[in-house]
């Protein structure tokens, strides 16, 4: 179970957590922002070559789509995982292939730097639902 008092990130300007870009709702932290029920999780968006350029992908009840990048919210996760050492096997012939599409929210059970990620878009879902 995720203790929501340590899944808090705000901003270190004092500024939001985010502000949808269309109506321009701020969340003050990450929790408000993954708690509100008008925002949905579309995926990850996969970087090929550079983790730390993985997004989470939503959408606000606006229409608008909020992408985040993962390590933004990596802090959620229960322990903290080095992925740095971990080969990147996107799009080679060991990877399952689910970071190529987008709404492809299955986890992955590959040694991939991007595993880290799809289990956050696990973790993400379960606080959707009310599981955490």
């Amino acid at each position: 179970m995720l203790d929501m008092k340590h899944a808090i990130h705000k901003s270190e300007s004092g500024q939001p957590f985010r502000t949808c870009g269309s109506c321009k709702k701020r969340w003050t932290d990450s929790k408000q922002f993954l708690l509100d029920a008008g925002v949905r999780l579309l995926g990850l968006q996969a970087s090929p070559h550079l983790s730390e350029a993985n997004l989470l992908v939503f959408e606000h009840r606006c229409g608008s789509s909020i992408s985040i990048l993962a390590s933004r919210l990596r802090h959620l996760l229960p322990a903290a995982c080095d992925d740095s050492k971990t080969p990147r096997l996107y799009g080679t012939d060991m990877c399952r292939e689910h970071c190529v599409r987008l709404e492809d929210l299955e986890a992955c059970d590959r040694p991939c730097a991007n595993a880290t990620d799809r289990s956050l878009v696990q973790l993400v879902l379960k606080m959707k639902r009310g599981e955490s």
